[in-house]
């Protein structure tokens, strides 16, 4: 339990470095796109949520960020589907 506490510690702390030295994607490197083909869907896409930041979105190929919202809408010419994709839902009783 301490190793999980202190690995996601180490993998927030990163983050919020990655937010201070990365930019953002620009337009020209991604644009619309249509169906599921979106960032969010890319073995590529990542992200954190931080308590005083909230979520950090951002693309460990291009090593920038993603707008909020662009993650949804947008992908780039270098898309590659995750093998495995899923969204856990939890039921309140």
């Amino acid at each position: 339990m301490i190793k999980k506490v202190t690995e996601m510690t180490s993998l927030l702390n990163s983050y919020h470095k990655l937010q201070e030295e990365w930019e953002y994607i620009e337009d020209p490197t991604y644009s619309r796109s249509i169906g599921s083909h979106v960032c969010m869907t890319c073995s590529k896409f990542n992200y954190a949520n931080q308590p005083n930041f909230g979520s950090i979105l951002c693309c460990n190929w291009h090593q920038k960020l993603i707008f909020h919202g662009q993650h949804l809408t947008h992908s780039c010419e270098l898309y590659q589907k995750k093998e495995r994709f899923s969204i856990e839902k939890k039921l309140s009783h």
